[in-house]
């Protein structure tokens, strides 16, 4: 298991950026001697550090923390496939951010060649061990294949494989929502369900789930904006193919669509919330509009799973009470158990909320990478 007990080692100084002999057997459940004989392997190939004593009240040896040696590690790579733009940031394995670059996307942008170039120029200035990818859509995160992105018109395309040969780098995919369920874990660590709905220029859902048996939490994309929701014949022809999808009558796109079809001015999502918010009649009451959609998903999904919190992402988070008020009293009327409220928070906006959902991915996956194999290459586990 020696193999294993330096990859968990270096797991646990990742997560916890600093930790004592001690701690590390008491974690692990082996002895301090076969610690030290692990942390000391560690130590002369120069994976790990020991400095600074531990204030104890103790008396005798005090003992040291141990550090990752950050200058032995490669960075992460972070990609978004988003709506206007592809992002891409360097992290280095602590997740902080070294570098952001973007790709702007119009319909005459071949996407993923652009992406692919973009990257090929990154890595003449940095050294990745691992590509982390999100994208809106339908994922399978096990092979690394994008099923369904409506909005590039990609099927069954294996972006693991294609990222993998051109770089020879590992790399994994996940769900942008998923994603941010990941981001915002840490924040919502006390809840035991949860779910995220992220409005923007796409509606998405993910449910998180705490498993006390496992101590693991899971996460479980719903394809909620493409429920049908409006059934008249002037419903909107959805990106998916079919019509009157919840993602139609919601999406930031829309709003701005409904507006500028009524005005012929073009404004911009924030601008006809700052509108709303300024109590300007005309765009409070097209901001008002989402509330019969937003109460539908939230309603069908409590009475589906009961989640302890249903958190919402994305720019509808902007707009002021007045808007959360009269949601709050629709749920109230209109839900199951009228004794028990359903409750509802703003998260705040952050439109790189996928990108650190995938700089966490990518930490919690560095262990799976080629890099982190190639480290303990020829060591058995005896």
């Amino acid at each position: 298991m020696k193999r294993n007990n330096k990859i968990a080692i270096l797991n646990l100084l990742i997560t916890k950026k600093k930790i004592t002999r001690n701690e590390l057997a008491e974690i692990l459940g082996i002895s301090r001697m076969a610690v030290s004989k692990l942390v000391k392997s560690l130590i002369e190939k120069n994976y790990i550090i020991e400095t600074d004593t531990v204030d104890t009240s103790k008396t005798g040896k005090k003992p040291k923390y141990l550090y990752i040696n950050l200058s032995k590690f490669q960075n992460i790579m972070a990609i978004y496939f988003g709506l206007s733009s592809v992002t891409i940031s360097i992290a280095d394995i602590y997740g902080k951010i070294l570098t952001t670059e973007s790709i702007s996307i119009d319909s005459k942008t071949d996407i993923l060649n652009s992406t692919l170039k973009k990257v090929n120029e990154i890595l003449k200035n940095y050294k990745i061990m691992l590509i982390s990818i999100g994208m809106n859509g339908i994922v399978d995160s096990f092979k690394g294949i994008a099923e369904i992105s409506t909005y590039y018109h990609w099927k069954n395309l294996n972006l693991k494989e294609i990222f993998e040969n051109n770089f020879s780098i590992t790399t994994i995919i996940e769900n942008g929502v998923n994603l941010i369920a990941l981001s915002q874990s840490k924040i919502y660590e006390s809840q035991k369900d949860f779910v995220i709905l992220n409005i923007e220029n796409g509606v998405g859902s993910t449910i998180s789930k705490y498993d006390l048996v496992s101590n693991e939490r899971s996460f479980e994309l719903k394809e909620i904006g493409h429920i049908p929701f409006d059934y008249s014949e002037s419903s909107l022809l959805c990106v998916c193919g079919n019509k009157g999808c919840l993602e139609t009558v919601m999406a930031n796109w829309r709003i701005e669509e409904k507006v500028y079809n009524k005005t012929g001015e073009h404004f911009s999502y924030d601008k006809i919330v700052e509108e709303a918010n300024k109590n300007k009649s005309f765009f409070r009451d097209e901001i008002l509009t989402l509330l019969r959609p937003l109460s539908y998903i939230i309603l069908w999904v409590n009475n589906l799973i009961t989640p302890e919190k249903i958190i919402i992402t994305g720019k509808i988070t902007f707009i002021d009470d007045f808007f959360w008020k009269e949601l709050k009293r629709i749920l109230k009327n209109n839900s199951l158990d009228k004794t028990k409220e359903i409750l509802i928070e703003r998260s705040d906006y952050n439109d790189n909320l996928i990108i650190k959902g995938a700089i966490q991915y990518g930490i919690e996956n560095i262990t799976n990478s080629q890099f982190f194999e190639s480290m303990f290459k020829g060591e058995s586990n005896e």
